[in-house]
């Protein structure tokens, strides 16, 4: 009996050691089970839009199966995962990317690039910007350019960074020249938070970057769930004797198959007050 007893306890501890080491080697059941609770979705509510059982999506979950390729491509699809995210969830499984990474410069992106162009000018004389997944400066319009002249023409030393978010931050980019700095800065760096949370790996640099800077208030080092949201967040410059005053809006490409395409955003500034319409007027 204390034999049998031994045995069985041995069988129970091996199983249960096994379905451990299931979860902690099935990156793809973790990233699943992350991007389905993210969405909203029950097991039962992603069986069901995605017409597999809900056993099918547990055991997946937990590693007792493992997906097929057109599985991952319908799970990722079903909970509209931007493509980079559906990429990883691929890797995760064992298999090679399904969506290419192609460079703004490539000759491949001439027609996305030759667009750009056209919606950077169309917005003339105001400023304008083309973005990338990191906030980084991908093009500029003679609008955009030209208040980073009149900005280094203040100050000699001006960054070199070619980041939006970390030139509101540097004391030697724009900040000294945004009026309600605070304000905007802390709407920036709760976005970059809020990106964060559906990509772990998204930021991570650049907010410890930021943080690193003088004035940077220490709670900013956590996304504020409290926060309170409103209708919009002006940015307001003040170069010199020019005060300027804008809102912004972002636009992206509505049906990419690129990632590189799906990231690229578009920030374009409108005048907030009559004040910077005249300005801007004046210096077409």
């Amino acid at each position: 009996m204390r034999v049998i007893f031994s045995i069985t306890l041995e069988v129970i501890k091996t199983r249960k050691m096994t379905k451990i080491r299931l979860e902690t080697i099935n990156p793809f059941g973790e990233q699943l089970r992350f991007w389905r609770k993210s969405k909203g979705f029950s097991q039962l509510d992603l069986a069901v839009d995605a017409e597999v059982s809900s056993k099918h999506i547990s055991f997946l979950e937990t590693g007792r199966n493992k997906p097929s390729r057109s599985m991952v491509l319908l799970l990722s699809g079903t909970l509209e995962l931007p493509l980079r995210s559906r990429n990883d969830l691929l890797l995760s499984a064992g298999f090679s990317e399904n969506y290419s990474r192609t460079p703004i410069h490539e000759k491949e992106m001439t027609s996305i690039r030759n667009i750009l162009e056209m919606m950077l000018a169309k917005h003339e004389p105001y400023p304008a910007v083309v973005l990338d997944w990191g906030w980084n400066v991908l093009m500029g319009n003679d609008g955009y350019n030209n208040i980073l002249e009149s900005v280094k023409s203040l100050r000699a030393d001006f960054s070199t960074s070619s980041n939006i978010v970390e030139l509101i931050f540097d004391p030697k980019g724009l900040k000294p020249f945004i009026s309600n700095w605070e304000e905007v800065a802390s709407f920036a760096i709760q976005r970059l938070h809020r990106e964060k949370m559906e990509n772990k790996n998204r930021h991570e640099v650049l907010l410890e970057r930021l943080l690193s800077y003088p004035g940077t208030p220490l709670h900013w080092r956590s996304l504020n769930f409290k926060e309170s949201s409103k209708p919009i967040v002006y940015v307001e410059f003040k170069i010199g004797e020019v005060a300027l005053k804008f809102f912004t809006t972002l636009s992206s490409f509505g049906t990419p198959i690129d990632v590189t395409a799906e990231e690229i955003v578009i920030e374009q500034y409108f005048p907030a007050d009559e004040a910077t319409k005249l300005f801007f007027e004046k210096n077409k």
